[in-house]
């Protein structure tokens, strides 16, 4: 079964703010050992490079602000280099770029929404 662009946004908006709620305020030697906290904001960080993998290129241009590239990367590196993850950009990453992903996939949202009613 395919997933719209739409669903893979609404799936980016809602990994996002998951990931935040499970390390938000954590400081990163803190979160490499919290345990669920730790697994549950890798496991979302994973949907959201899963997503963003399946986002078709004309949805990736409509946010040209957004490191797609980088955000692939980072799924990659959690399910291929695991045991190499660096908690320090991890952390940076929940902290500083979750919020404004999960803004302008919503404003995505809307536009795809408008496009295809």
């Amino acid at each position: 079964m395919t997933r719209s662009a739409l669903d893979r946004l609404k799936d980016i908006i809602q990994a996002s703010g998951s990931a935040y709620r499970y390390a938000a305020g954590l400081d990163p030697d803190r979160l490499m050992g919290a345990g669920v906290a730790r697994d549950g904001a890798l496991f979302q960080l994973m949907i959201i490079g899963e997503a963003a993998t399946h986002l078709p290129t004309e949805v990736q241009a409509l946010a040209p602000d957004i490191p797609w590239s980088q955000i692939r990367a980072t799924r990659h590196k959690i399910a291929h280099g695991y045991w190499q993850i660096d908690f320090d950009v991890i952390a940076d990453t929940i902290t500083s770029d979750l919020r404004p992903l999960e803004l302008a996939a919503m404003s995505l949202v809307e536009v795809i929404s408008k496009a295809d009613p």
